[in-house]
């Protein structure tokens, strides 16, 4: 049995990440310190979680997967009645003394919940047919389906995308892979005209748009997120303006710059060398986990583990990419860096499962 009480190739890349935030969200939030300061207790809340979560016995997460599921659709259910409306969206709970956001729950819930199933199922040499997962995928559409009710697509499409890879990664029928690719490529211009709202698609379109042209009042409108956020990025060059002493932060040109688009304010103050720390951090924290993955004991651990690396990767590229004007805007922050403090301890009790498993399993 591993014995050691710290994976230090987890918690450093972890601490430096959560240090590179907290200091460009002091400059971001240089007008309004009591968010700041909101902030900090929730990172002493999710370290505190974390610390929890890793010397906690792995069977603990087991027995609580399915009631943790149950409990986020229940909160998925109560947030679109009694829920909190900023922006135009219910997406938060009101419980007096903070906001919480059912949605973080939901993410670590799905992985929890899809582990905990795929490991109680036999492994079969040529795969699960679509039929065998049934009850899995009717649980991931229904967490998906709350979500996006919201509205919020951008978390629905997220949870449904690590979903897919926590099941392809217990192997799946091959024949049946092809024509789950087939009916989701049939179904998209279904999906186009029923499902997305007209905002949605005017964020879409916008990405195109602006890679041929830059005409038109709608086009100009639906292009500011993302214009403003390239202009920060690149005016930092090399190195930066410095600390506090970005114009499109400081003359709060950046729309949530706090939120979603903490990125383009560091890239701003830090420069290029500053991107590459974080980006650097990001891949070491990512590599060690994937290092995890072959070593653990059994199946749930694998999985968890699997869908820990997925959901943090995703939301680091979809994040940097929307900032940087490859992708549509969505509402997806950036792990541990950008404000929140559902998003953060719903990662820091992922990570501290990755943690837990690292430091407790037996190694091949």
């Amino acid at each position: 049995m591993n014995q050691r009480r710290l994976d230090l190739l987890i918690v450093l890349p972890l601490l430096g990440i959560l240090a590179l935030g907290l200091t460009t969200l002091s400059s971001a939030l240089s007008y309004n310190p009591q968010k700041f300061y909101v902030q900090l207790v929730w990172v002493a809340l999710s370290a505190t979680m974390f610390l929890i979560v890793t010397y906690r016995s792995r069977r603990t997460w087991e027995n609580l997967a399915i009631p943790l599921y149950l409990v986020s659709l229940l909160f998925l259910f109560l947030v679109l009645i009694i829920g909190k409306k900023v922006g135009g969206a219910y997406r938060w709970l009101d419980l007096g003394f903070m906001n919480f956001q059912p949605s973080e729950l939901a993410k670590v819930a799905i992985i929890l919940f899809l582990s905990y199933r795929l490991n109680q199922k036999p492994t079969l040499q040529d795969g699960y047919k679509l039929r065998d997962l049934i009850p899995e995928t009717v649980a991931v559409l229904l967490s998906m389906m709350l979500v996006y009710a919201e509205p919020d697509l951008g978390t629905s499409l997220l949870i449904g995308a690590v979903s897919l890879i926590i099941i392809f990664s217990t192997k799946i029928n091959r024949k049946r892979l092809i024509a789950l690719f087939l009916i989701a490529i049939v179904s998209a211009p279904l999906l186009w005209e029923f499902v997305l709202a007209d905002y949605q698609k005017r964020r879409v379109t916008a990405i195109v748009t602006m890679m041929w042209q830059d005409t038109g009042d709608e086009s100009r409108t639906s292009q500011y997120h993302t214009k403003q956020s390239m202009i920060a990025v690149g005016s930092g060059r090399t190195t930066g303006k410095g600390y506090n002493a970005g114009t499109q932060n400081i003359l709060r040109f950046i729309p949530e710059h706090h939120t979603d688009f903490i990125f383009s304010v560091y890239a701003e103050e830090f420069g290029f060398s500053g991107c590459m720390l974080l980006l650097g951090l990001y891949l070491l924290l990512f590599y060690r986990t994937l290092e995890i993955i072959p070593l653990v004991r059994d199946k749930f651990m694998a999985l968890v583990v699997i869908g820990t690396v997925s959901l943090l990767w995703l939301q680091v590229v979809i994040n940097i990419g929307m900032v940087s004007g490859v992708l549509p805007v969505v509402g997806i922050p950036l792990p541990f860096f950008s404000y929140g403090g559902s998003a953060l301890l719903a990662n820091s009790i992922l990570m501290g499962l990755v943690h837990n498993f690292s430091i407790n399993s037996r190694y091949r």
